[in-house]
């Protein structure tokens, strides 16, 4: 029986807990990453490509990993469907990735917007049936390509969808999440176009409910880290997370990080696995069928998303909602996974 392989495209702003996501998904043996795509979102979608750029750099001089150099990468959109971008340097600093400083940082992409949803439409006719999308930032390109290709829905192996907040508070607004929050209306869009009966999957929406629970404490990031002096890779996650603690620390949380994008990337991945059957794939958290829907005209309320849980729309399931979170052995995993492929000596 040949190894069990998850084929993905990752769609993402980094940003400083995407750059550990991408760290992770090119460290995982079972991973091949098909395409990437660069959404505006923690900084400008511009600047999200030169970080992208940055982090396959990164990763190349420090493994090196080939698919790093030859993944094809592509620059989103510039800006939501229907209102301007929002960025939030406060948070990811102002490039968007903390005290990390990444290879050609400032030097422009000379990349086109909008060709992220092409390169959406493009790979998922390639990887017909076998590639799984996993957005971790606004789903702003794939509206996008799903206005390129309505039967983007039958193509797809999974989507998982970092967003929302269903019964938490939100992280932007009272009931939104950051995600969601940039632009409502593609998320809607993306629920309303998986809404049919031939659609391959249904999205899994991994919100706050779930991701919150994801603590990086101290010791955590120590356990990661060690050896960073080593390691270009471990040395830049190290800098970029000594900001989003002390941003965490600043807004009341203590000196802890919520890393979101990296539990939804390895949930992804290792619930892929577990239907191809691999048994050292991990259960991470617990999913709940259900109606998703995106607020859009609410005074107070723009961008929450609802969970309709009793039924009360007469809708079937559109979608498939993470609840819980198994942090621990997230953790275990997720720094064992990393530090396996970048903890070295030169």
């Amino acid at each position: 029986m040949t190894q069990a392989e998850c084929t993905l495209l990752i769609d993402c702003d980094p940003g400083i807990d995407d750059m550990m996501a991408l760290a992770y998904a090119f460290a995982h043996p079972q991973v091949q990453v098909a395409a990437l795509v660069a959404s505006g979102g923690n900084v400008s979608t511009e600047q999200v490509g030169r970080n992208l750029r940055g982090v396959l750099e990164l990763i190349q001089e420090s493994v090196p990993v080939p698919a790093a150099a030859e993944v094809p990468w592509a620059l989103g959109a510039e800006n939501p469907l229907k209102q301007t971008l929002t960025t939030t340097e406060e948070t990811h600093g102002d490039f968007g990735t903390g005290y990390a400083v990444l290879p050609g940082q400032s030097v422009p992409t000379e990349k086109n917007h909008d060709d992220g949803a092409r390169l959406w439409v493009e790979t998922a006719r390639r990887y017909e049936g076998q590639l799984s999308g996993v957005v971790l930032g606004p789903c702003t390109n794939l509206a996008r390509a799903l206005e390129l290709d309505p039967e983007l829905p039958t193509r797809l192996a999974s989507l998982h969808i970092m967003g929302g907040a269903l019964n938490h508070r939100g992280n932007t607004m009272p009931t939104t999440e950051w995600n969601i929050h940039s632009d409502p209306e593609a998320a809607h869009q993306v629920f309303e176009a998986f809404d049919r009966p031939d659609a391959a999957c249904y999205p899994v929406l991994c919100p706050l409910d779930a991701t919150e629970s994801n603590i990086l404490t101290p010791e955590l990031r120590q356990r990661l880290t060690a050896g960073k002096e080593d390691s270009p890779v471990l040395a830049a996650l190290d800098d970029a997370l000594q900001f989003y603690m002390e941003f965490h620390e600043g807004d009341g949380l203590g000196f802890i990080a919520h890393v979101h994008d990296p539990f939804v990337t390895a949930y992804a991945v290792n619930r892929l696995l577990q239907e191809q059957g691999d048994e050292g794939a991990l259960v991470l958290g617990k999913e709940v069928e259900t109606v998703i829907d995106v607020e859009l005209d609410g005074k107070l309320t723009r961008g929450q998303t609802i969970a309709d849980w009793l039924g009360r729309w007469g809708r079937t399931p559109n979608a498939s909602a993470l609840m819980t979170a198994e942090a621990a052995t997230f953790f275990d995993h997720y720094i064992e996974t990393v530090r396996s492929c970048y903890a070295h000596s030169h």
